[in-house]
């Protein structure tokens, strides 16, 4: 005969377990992971800001609508100049926009998916764009 002590263990792992499981299933939310480079390229978008980035297959990028919080530039939330350069991906799970010509630092796209990247500048910070994939390259 099993006493309720014994009852309220098996309750508490089974609980342990449930929890385990959830967080193992990815159902905590928006996390990066890597992604296949050959997936990638393509025009992310942000319908809210109009912000939008396009990976073209050749490695190089283009940007337009991104305010200068977007991407940890001190000054405000003044729009930036479109901008282009060099994309680079990582074995990580993010890839390296070089932006074109020198003057603003390397930034960081981390991905979710082949369809939905986001710009986290300060990764102990808030992200502070999410895009969605609108086209293939």
């Amino acid at each position: 005969m099993k006493t309720a002590r014994g009852m309220g263990r098996s309750g508490f792992v089974a609980v342990l377990v449930a929890l385990m499981t959830v967080l193992v299933s990815g159902c905590t939310g928006l996390g990066p992971v890597h992604v296949d480079p050959g997936d990638l390229p393509g025009v992310y978008r942000n319908d809210d800001t109009g912000a939008e980035i396009r990976l073209d297959a050749g490695g190089r990028f283009s940007a337009v609508g991104f305010s200068q919080d977007d991407v940890e530039i001190d000054g405000g939330t003044a729009t930036l100049d479109d901008f282009g350069g060099t994309w680079d991906p990582t074995p990580s799970n993010f890839v390296y926009l070089q932006p074109e010509p020198d003057g603003m630092s390397d930034i960081q796209l981390w991905t979710v998916s082949s369809k939905k990247v986001y710009l986290q500048p300060d990764v102990d910070g808030p992200i502070t764009v999410i895009l969605v994939k609108v086209k293939e390259s």
